[in-house]
């Protein structure tokens, strides 16, 4: 007979591994079968899928798409938990996608839910429907022709779902991109405009798509484009200007190429480069607004430029107006002026050469020049 243990009666061992199995088994019963996408438990509580007997009912693949289009898909979620559910958030993981949620009540009325993600408070009353839409603007998608997961959690007061991660995949196709991204003219000058030059090429090498030509150009600006090889690879060089006489401030507009398909032949989508500029005065001072500490002996530096290439200007007096300015001092001096004291670049120093008030103080800096579209060039100072 085998040898029994001193320290366990007969029979002790094995009841003890019998009574761990029976409990392991009374909860496998209570818990109920477990999907491995996660999902409810058999008895449907909680927030329900539409299509819940699916792999991955949370998944959805968009596939390969081009640059520029705006997708969306929708999910259909019952409420199985026996109370109304309130839907919290809606957390998308990046700037490419917008959910949006709202209720189908049985009767069929429909609810729209906030367009506010965070802090929704959206209820879902018992055997409604939450439909929870998620868009994908592929054109804040940050890598292009590369494989993108995009996620959006759910949050809400549910006991059995309380969270609940929606996935979208897709691959973004460009197929042309320009260096750079964007045609951006800083301080164009008023009277003589501002060009930048732009280089457009394929997305991969071997492409066969092809720049067709300029289809329009939106806003205040001109666009001409050329076409040359860097070895075997054509480059379209495209050259955008801001024209001369254009109002001051901010300008936006772009251009639109039209292109081929992939294999070369036939329209495909037009390629579009946006366009900003800022149409400033022929002369600026840098920086715009100048800062005088408030203590003795303190100095303000500023640099006022010609920006039309080639130009230079006189400055023939410099002042200040406004708060201070009795105790403040300003003086220019030309750098590589010409016979006539003109230059193209001018170095200005404000100093304080007596005291300065102890509360905040403004005023302005005039330049007066002898150009007659532009008498003067000012800009303000405070301390």
């Amino acid at each position: 007979m085998p040898e029994r243990s001193p320290t366990h009666p007969p029979g002790v061992a094995r009841t003890s591994a019998h009574a761990a199995s029976l409990l392991l088994a009374l909860l496998a019963a209570a818990c109920g079968p477990q999907s491995d996408a996660g999902l409810p438990r058999a008895t449907r509580e909680g927030l329900v899928f539409e299509h819940a007997a699916d792999p991955r009912p949370y998944f959805h693949d968009f596939g390969d798409r081009l640059l520029g289009e705006t997708i969306a898909h929708t999910w259909r979620l019952t409420n199985r938990e026996g109370r109304a559910i309130v839907v919290q958030d809606l957390l998308p993981d990046c700037g490419c996608t917008q959910p949006r949620a709202a209720v189908v009540l049985p009767d069929g009325a429909r609810i729209e839910g906030p367009f506010e993600t965070r802090g929704m408070g959206l209820g879902v009353p018992p055997g409604a429907t939450l439909e929870v839409r998620i868009g994908l603007d592929t054109t804040r998608v940050e890598r292009p022709n590369q494989h993108k997961l995009a996620q959006v959690r759910l949050r809400c007061d549910s006991d059995v779902t309380p969270y609940i991660t929606f996935e979208l995949h897709v691959l973004v196709k460009r197929t042309f991109r320009a260096v750079p991204a964007e045609a951006v003219l800083a301080d164009v000058p008023q009277s003589a405009g501002k060009s930048v030059r732009l280089d457009v090429t394929t997305e991969l090498a071997g492409e066969r798509a092809r720049i067709r030509g300029i289809e329009r150009v939106e806003g205040p600006f001109h666009a001409e484009l050329s076409e040359t090889a860097v070895g075997s690879e054509s480059v379209w060089i495209l050259v955008v200007r801001a024209e001369p006489g254009s109002h001051l401030g901010p300008h936006t507009g772009k251009v639109v190429l039209g292109t081929t398909r992939g294999d070369g032949a036939g329209p495909g989508q037009d390629f579009e480069v946006a366009v900003r500029a800022v149409v400033v005065e022929d002369c600026v001072l840098e920086p715009r607004v100048l800062s005088i500490r408030r203590e003795p002996g303190a100095v303000a530096r500023a640099t006022l430029v010609a920006l039309v290439p080639g130009a230079r200007v006189l400055v023939r007096r410099a002042r200040l107006e406004g708060g201070a300015a009795e105790a403040l001092r300003v003086d220019c001096q030309a750098e590589e002026p010409d016979e006539h004291g003109r230059s193209g670049r001018w170095n200005v120093r404000i100093e304080a050469v007596g005291e300065l008030p102890r509360e905040a103080f403004s005023g302005r800096l005039i330049l007066e020049l002898d150009e007659p579209h532009l008498p003067q060039v000012d800009a303000p100072f405070a301390g």
